[in-house]
């Protein structure tokens, strides 16, 4: 009995031996495999965060419209009138011809940029005709999307108003803007640069939530699109104005993102144009303003 007992205990001694040494060596296999996913975790992180935003982002200011000749036309005679003079709301204000034939030679240059996943558009008709005209010169069609995120920046109680109309009309509001500065300034029942940042922020998470690693054209208001610049840039308030100043946006033109690396870190939007016209070739061909 007691031999038996010693030939099991030898044998279950033997085998837990064997496992012993076997799971001695299966532990050092999984440390030494440990190594490996942690890399490949570092790498997996890098790709998320390069595939984080759009692979292009495009992001085009209306055409010429026909508040933006009205006003060009009232500054350039230093005209008194204190209204630009638009029996539209600023919501319905259309394209003048040129403004026409911007969008649609634009449209044939984007493609070059293309194929769009989606196109993302104020509601304001300007905007949409921009687009729609635009996207006829795409071979390919993206999907349109009418995004208020985008709109025109509100203007409250001043809207419609001349600069000479704003401070005829409202002078305390002219004095508290020149006070405040243009950044921050919030006219009654209107918009502030940083809050139409908010909303802007807003609709980049969506892009980031929803259009990763694809093309994205938005079709926006001059204001906006200094905003895009703005927060994927992480410009200031004097950076911001300085543009506003000197390098105003211009109708019909492109601002362009693509993810690249910016001061150690990967994947993160790089402007790669800014102002860009596409249809300055038709410039000589330009109707005569009515």
């Amino acid at each position: 009995m007691m031999g038996g007992d010693s030939n099991r205990s030898g044998r279950f001694g033997a085998t837990a031996r064997g496992r012993s040494g076997f799971n001695g060596a299966g532990a050092c296999l999984r440390r030494r495999r440990r190594a490996p996913p942690r890399v490949q975790s570092s790498l997996s992180m890098t790709t998320a965060r390069s595939s984080k935003w759009p692979s292009r982002l495009v992001v085009m200011r209306h055409a010429e419209s026909e508040a933006n000749l009205r006003r060009e036309h009232l500054e350039s005679t230093s005209s008194r009138d204190t209204h630009v003079g638009l029996e539209d709301r600023d919501v319905d204000v259309t394209l003048t011809p040129w403004g026409r034939e911007q969008a649609r030679v634009t449209g044939r240059g984007l493609n070059r940029y293309g194929p769009f996943h989606v196109a993302y558009v104020s509601p304001y008709a300007r905007t949409r005709q921009t687009a729609d005209l635009a996207m006829a010169g795409l071979r390919s069609k993206p999907r349109l999307v009418i995004e208020e995120r985008v709109r025109e920046k509100e203007f409250g109680i001043l809207e419609g108003l001349t600069r000479h109309g704003v401070k005829l009309n409202y002078p305390d509001e002219a004095a508290r803007k020149i006070a405040i500065g243009k950044y921050y300034y919030r006219p009654p029942g209107g918009e502030s640069f940083p809050d139409v940042n908010l909303r802007v922020h807003s609709f980049l998470g969506t892009l980031i939530r929803e259009y990763a690693g694809k093309r994205v054209l938005v079709v926006t208001h001059s204001v906006v699109v200094l905003c895009f610049r703005r927060l994927l840039e992480r410009m200031e308030e004097r950076e911001v104005l300085d543009l506003d100043r000197h390098d105003e946006v211009k109708n019909a033109s492109l601002l362009i993102y693509a993810p690249g690396s910016r001061d150690g870190r990967a994947g993160v939007p790089i402007r790669k144009a800014w102002n860009l016209t596409l249809w300055e070739s038709a410039a000589a061909e330009r109707p005569a303003a009515s």
